[in-house]
């Protein structure tokens, strides 16, 4: 394998044409222009093309400005005419290369060189220049697809002006033509330059797809109306591999804009149903898309009634969001009240659907209607109830769905009963909630046994705290803060405190009092604790273990507030008083969250 001449390389890339000709002359070669090429089969005029300079090529090495690279082309170009149809390894021509890069000088350069060799006859010319343009690479991509895959709007509008208006421009390997390529990636001047200059351009795209999918699926008003204009209902109703129309795909992208137009052009696409048997309808309720189902409805109220493969209407996708703005929409229109107990294929109605989903929301806005029959039952003769239970949530978000669907606590024992009259003590035991079930013996005791050894490590934790609070707070009321007046002192009570008067000191006495009170509560309390059997007043024993880890707890703001005020008292005249009370009191509103957070983890 052989590659080419370095300093020919460099000339091609710089566009120098003195230096080739200078290299070219010094080692004698006789071979044509068109010999010279890389391992890649790139030719001279490739590699120039390719580096040429653009203005995001500021830091880039080497290369040539786009005017010196047209005048090198143009020399090389006479010099070597075969060299203009030249394909590298993957087949691309110059004019490919330049398309690609958006080098709009070059491919006038390349166009009008070909219509110097054809200058004979007129209609020789055009079609010698659309069979340039429309020559396929290895993806079979023309100059056309790769102008138009990078948004070069000049070099489209010069490829469209020299071919034959009757030229399709076919798909490439994955099966995208110009025009879809332009819709995908929402280029709406390139779109409407194409239809405007070519009769009957090709629309197909990947997946089976059309350009007017892509447009749905890109929700540009004026690139789906141009294209609706041209093609109007052939491709409104056309489906991709999934069944899927351009009005299904404007529904799942939430595109508001595109399902008015398509709907405006042809009414029954909302009722085509893709592989599954989905409308727009259908998945736009199962999006939760607020405004593209109301559009639909407003337009084609009645193809709400229209059910998937599984018997489905829109109302039974609808609620298993978690915020169904959709099943509102469906549910507050009066003449869609008989979708609320329509059944699917296995006996479901949305009530049921609802009940089996993930999902707790406020149901008195949802499914809220007398018109719900609440005990229907499907066809395994279960009933919304009946599914609710089976879902095992927990008790606290099964009690809100419950009480939101059901009505309250007081309805439990007329839903819970379904139709299956359970025989036999173990089919009945499985019949119950999991918290209403009872226990067998060896249960039961593995159970009191396990909380019984948690309460009791709690128990030695809680007295160890409270023992050190009792202590702390016994002997900070033992040793004043400020100290005693002395025996010698003759002008106040021998022995007493001397900060006696300050208002300070007399709070610190208050809370460190209350803060000794009630951690030797709950020492006390802990003492006798183990006294109580545990067998027949387990909740006895339970409630006292609770009093005593609140006494503890409560114990804990009143020590603290001790401190602070004993420490006030004994530095009121000092610069850091303040601060070392406020320090200490942001342990108040620490206690507090961490309170909460203890009272709202019990709840759940």
């Amino acid at each position: 394998m052989t590659g080419m001449d370095p300093i020919i390389y460099e000339a091609a890339a710089k566009g120098n044409l003195e230096a080739l000709e200078q290299r070219i002359s010094e080692q004698y070669i006789s071979d044509p222009l068109d010999g010279f090429l890389t391992v890649n089969k790139n030719t001279i005029i490739h590699i120039c093309i390719s580096s040429i300079l653009v203005e995001e090529d500021s830091h880039a090495v080497g290369g040539t400005h786009q005017v010196s690279a047209a005048n090198f082309v143009k020399v090389l170009l006479d010099k070597c005419p075969p060299v203009l149809l030249k394909a590298n390894a993957e087949d691309d021509t110059p004019l490919h290369v330049a398309a690609r890069y958006g080098h709009a000088s070059i491919v006038e350069v390349l166009i009008d060189h070909q219509k110097s060799q054809h200058q004979d006859l007129e209609s020789g010319v055009v079609e010698a220049t659309t069979e340039m343009i429309g020559k396929l690479n290895k993806e079979r991509d023309t100059a056309l697809h790769e102008a138009v895959r990078h948004n070069h709007i000049e070099v489209v509008k010069q490829l469209l002006m020299e071919v034959d208006p009757e030229f399709p421009f076919g798909a490439n390997v994955a099966g995208e033509t110009p025009l879809y390529l332009a819709a995908e990636r929402c280029f709406p001047e390139v779109v409407s330059e194409i239809l405007d200059k070519l009769k009957s351009p090709a629309y197909e795209g990947h997946l089976g797809r059309t350009a007017l999918h892509a447009a749905a699926l890109r929700n540009n008003e004026g690139m789906t109306k141009n294209i609706l204009e041209r093609y109007g209902h052939d491709l409104c109703k056309q489906a991709d591999q999934n069944g899927w129309t351009p009005l299904h795909m404007a529904a799942y992208m939430e595109n508001i804009e595109a399902t008015k137009l398509l709907l405006e052009c042809d009414r029954e696409v909302a009722y085509m149903k893709d592989a599954e048997g989905r409308t727009a309808l259908h998945i736009a309720a199962h999006c939760n898309v607020r405004g593209i189902t109301r559009a639909i409805i407003s337009m084609c109220p009645d193809c709400c009634e229209v059910v998937d493969n599984e018997g489905r209407n829109a109302l039974h996708l609808a609620v298993n969001n978690r915020w169904p703005d959709a099943a509102l929409i469906i549910q507050d229109n009066s003449s869609l009240r008989n979708l609320l107990n329509q059944k699917d294929n296995d006996g479901n109605t949305p009530l049921h659907h609802y009940c089996n989903s993930n999902f707790v929301y406020d149901q008195h806005r949802v499914l809220n209607s007398p018109r719900v029959d609440r005990m229907v039952f499907n066809k395994k003769n279960q009933n919304a109830y009946q599914i609710l239970e089976s879902k095992n949530l927990p008790f606290f978000d099964f009690q809100m769905k419950f009480v939101s669907t059901f009505g309250g606590w007081e309805n439990y024992s007329f839903h819970h009963s379904g139709r299956v009259v359970e025989v036999g003590y173990d089919e009945i035991e499985k019949k119950k909630p999991k918290w209403k079930r009872g226990l067998d013996g060896q249960e039961r005791e593995i159970r009191r046994k396990k909380k019984m050894e948690e309460e009791d490590k709690a128990a030695q934790a809680h007295l160890v705290v409270a023992a050190l609070i009792t202590t702390v707070t016994f002997a900070a009321g033992i040793t004043m803060p400020g100290g005693f007046v002395g025996g010698d002192d003759h002008r106040h009570d021998p022995g007493s405190a001397v900060l006696r008067k300050s208002a300070a000191f007399q709070v610190f006495i208050i809370t460190n009092a209350l803060s000794l009170m009630l951690s030797s509560s709950a020492v006390f309390i802990h003492l006798f604790i183990p006294l109580i059997p545990f067998e027949g007043i387990s909740r006895k024993r339970t409630n006292f273990i609770q009093i005593a880890f609140w006494f503890l707890l409560s114990s804990m703001a009143p020590m603290v507030l001790a401190f602070v005020t004993g420490t006030y008292a004994v530095l009121a005249h000092s610069n850091i008083a303040i601060p070392t009370c406020i320090i200490c009191l942001s342990f108040v509103p620490i206690l507090l969250c961490i309170f909460r957070r203890i009272r709202w983890r019990a709840m759940i």
